[in-house]
């Protein structure tokens, strides 16, 4: 089990200065645990408790307003400081580790610090169109910042059977730089990077951006690379680098009662497609039906399913007042190395 009470305490007093606040208590217990000196995985349980005292200081915040013909623009500079204090987990390495939260390191103070420029423009309605922001943590356990989840690139290697942490000891974060960008209420993209200040290079690069167009189309496409850093140790070697492409599309006719969707992810470095989907309908005031086929690439991969290829082909039928049934005869296709 695993239980976090938690007491907030917001200050909000000014709205150029705000001061959020937090304690919580966390005890959670496993079944398992990790025998000592042989990392082996037996059956005897364990249980950890910490207490987590934070504060979240945002300001003081600066505002600048520039009157344009037709549109108004407001200019907002966003200073931010979080403290973070975990008190000691003095078996962190014998907790079987399974999600995040079991990487959470103790005997630690962490800051975050960082500054976040905004952009506003009205013309009916007020609404963010660019944000900028750029943040780094200190850690006053050099250990800490590889387990930190707030930064893609400090987690533990997955590739990694044991779960061996290959980034080198620091005190300090990669610098993590995320834009944020809606020219229109129907189109955004973001774009994330981590900037690495001693190796002095960016370890991953992620952008992503959606469009709707009325009631017939939404699509959205994204695509992220973690990059070989030959002076970086968990970037160092070509085989853990990735360039991953992915997309969907979902077309409606308006009225019709009939559309479809298509999506893939494409390995980049490998030149193949990790998986396709694709999906048609029709619905009517009475019934309706959808059609659904899926392929699978597992080549390359760490899964260990025993096959290489996977294909699906799954058929479903609704009827109105009653409910939907899908594969009456079982998937086909499904586990087929083909």
């Amino acid at each position: 089990f695993d239980v976090v009470p938690t007491l907030r305490f917001p200050f909000t007093r000014w709205p150029f200065l705000t001061f959020n606040s937090s304690v919580s208590w966390r005890d959670t217990y496993w079944t398992e645990s990790l025998a000592p000196g042989t990392n082996a995985q037996v059956a005897t349980p364990i249980s950890r408790r910490y207490y987590d005292l934070s504060t979240r200081i945002t300001g003081p915040t600066f505002t600048r307003i520039f009157n344009k013909p037709g549109r108004k623009l407001k200019h907002v500079i966003q200073p931010t400081l979080a403290l973070q204090r975990t008190s000691p987990i003095d078996n962190f390495d014998r907790i079987v580790k399974l999600d995040g939260n079991d990487w959470i390191v103790g005997r630690v103070t962490r800051a975050t610090y960082g500054v976040t420029n905004r952009l506003y423009a009205k013309k009916d309605t007020a609404r963010e169109i660019l944000s900028v922001s750029v943040s780094q943590t200190y850690y006053t356990d050099e250990n800490a910042a590889k387990y930190d989840l707030q930064y893609q690139s400090s987690t533990f290697n997955p590739l990694q059977p044991d779960g061996t942490v290959l980034l080198p000891p620091s005190h300090l974060s990669p610098v993590a730089i995320l834009v944020h960008v809606a020219p229109t209420t129907l189109m955004d993209a973001s774009f994330r990077t981590e900037y690495d200040t001693q190796a002095h290079a960016l370890r991953t690069i992620a952008a992503s951006g959606s469009y709707v167009k009325s009631s017939w189309l939404v699509a959205s496409a994204g695509w992220s690379q973690r990059r070989f850093i030959p002076n970086l140790s968990a970037f160092n070697n070509p085989l853990f680098a990735s360039n991953y492409i992915n997309a969907d599309a979902t077309l409606k006719a308006p009225g019709k009662g009939y559309g479809g969707t298509y999506s893939f992810n494409y390995d980049v470095r490998r030149s193949l497609f990790m998986n396709q989907r694709w999906v048609a309908y029709y619905n009517s005031q009475c019934c309706g039906v959808a059609v659904e086929y899926q392929s699978f690439n597992y080549s390359g991969t760490t899964l260990n399913i025993g096959v290489v290829q996977d294909h699906r082909f799954n058929i479903s039928f609704t009827l109105a007042g009653i409910g939907s049934f899908s594969n009456l005869l079982g998937s086909f296709g499904g586990q087929q190395g083909r």
